[in-house]
């Protein structure tokens, strides 16, 4: 169930007025059409305001055309403004990528949906199963693996610490942890349960299937994501962060102010180290809403339903009335938080990127985006189409 269930954006809302968008010339390459419709410009002032945020872009891909809209600032230190070109980190998103490249990969025959993981690792590991039902590599990607969420796994390092003292020892853990690490660690793990019944996140999971798909293409998982989706896409503004532009960059904050670090740390890149911006996600926004494509439907294809959460490769999908779907993922580092949802039968999709990361953050970013699809469809004003 989404967390737009916990909170709603108040009617009120759409009369708001406080406040400005940022306003920044969109002339140069990979910038969105700057949108003007009341409504929206109420709401994202409003987000900013009502609690005080750093900034926040929205960007709208509806029946073909696509429109961007950005509040507050992408550096507070600076004051310069967010702009649908502003760099944030995407966490989590992260992952839908990856099952973009595992649904190529399905298409290309390099492995199966059923495939035993271990038939892809380099070693035995016999403990990767719960009384003799393997990990499959469907469960990697519908979060029902029941690997562990992190590796290296030491819970007891952040017991007695306080919260703003999380992330530098987090980086510090993962600072020098590597591949042959990961794959020294994955021995140990124990299985709970059987895989394959209940949805839980687990970063260890994603970075095991980016590993998987290299072993299978024989190439580097940047490589994949640049061959198959970012390049054809056009999408040259998204990137890890040793290849983006740090002039660029949003700073992130949590919610008391504070500068995060980045979350660049090696090991956990294919599970939530990629950086974009609103104008290069409508660009991915818009082939996942075109469902003709075989890939694009079996990433959607629910293949899990279990408390309440029905899940297909990485995507969660809310059923809704006369057989609509609501697709969607969350994304969230130590200052950054990200919202993407779909409404395929409405030709419609939204994504949120913010640069402060804090408890209510995530439910905010579904409220609005509620809020946002609510308004569209009582018929918002149309955005303009893209540029050619």
């Amino acid at each position: 169930m989404r967390l737009a269930a916990l909170a709603a954006v108040p009617l009120l809302l759409l009369a708001c007025r406080g406040g400005s968008p940022s306003r920044a010339p969109e002339t140069t390459a990979g910038a969105c059409p700057v949108g003007a419709d009341p409504a929206i410009l109420a709401l994202g002032a409003a987000f900013v305001q009502a609690p005080p945020s750093v900034g926040v872009s929205i960007g709208i891909h509806r029946a073909g055309a696509v429109e961007c809209y950005d509040f507050g600032v992408m550096n507070r230190a600076t004051g310069a403004p967010t702009t649908s070109r502003t760099v944030y980190e995407i966490g989590s998103l992260t992952k839908v990528f990856t099952s973009a490249l595992l649904a190529r990969a399905v298409h290309d025959k390099k492995l199966r949906l059923d495939d035993d993981i271990r038939a892809y690792l380099p070693a035995a590991y016999p403990n990767l199963e719960y009384d003799g039902q393997p990990i499959r590599v469907v469960h990697l990607a519908n979060l029902t693996s029941e690997l562990p969420n992190w590796l290296p796994d030491r819970p007891e390092l952040f017991e007695d610490l306080r919260p703003e003292a999380i992330p530098a020892a987090l980086v510090a853990l993962h600072r020098d942890y590597d591949r042959d690490q990961f794959y020294r660690d994955l021995h140990r793990v124990q299985l709970r349960a059987a895989p394959g019944a209940r949805p839980r996140h687990s970063n260890v999971a994603a970075q095991l299937l980016a590993l998987i798909l290299e072993r299978v293409y024989d190439q580097p998982y940047d490589s994949l994501l640049r061959q198959h989706v970012l390049g054809p896409l056009g999408m040259e503004h998204t990137a890890f962060h040793g290849d983006q532009s740090p002039a660029a960059l949003a700073t992130g904050y949590d919610q008391a102010g504070r500068v995060m670090p980045y979350m660049d740390m090696q090991d956990l890149r294919t599970a939530g180290g990629l950086t974009s911006t609103t104008a290069d996600m409508l660009k991915f926004v818009a082939v996942q809403l075109d469902e003709t494509r075989d890939a694009v439907a079996l990433s959607h294809r629910v293949t899990v339903e279990a408390e309440g959460d029905a899940v297909g490769l990485h995507w969660h999908v809310d059923r809704g009335p006369e057989g609509s779907r609501t697709i969607w993922h969350t994304g969230g580092t130590f200052g950054f938080s990200s919202y993407l949802v779909l409404h395929p039968a409405r030709e419609l999709g939204i994504v949120l990127l913010a640069n402060e990361s804090d408890p209510q953050a995530q439910t905010r970013l579904v409220a609005l985006a509620d809020a946002l699809a609510q308004h569209l469809a009582a018929g918002g004003e149309r955005p303009a189409a893209p540029p050619r």
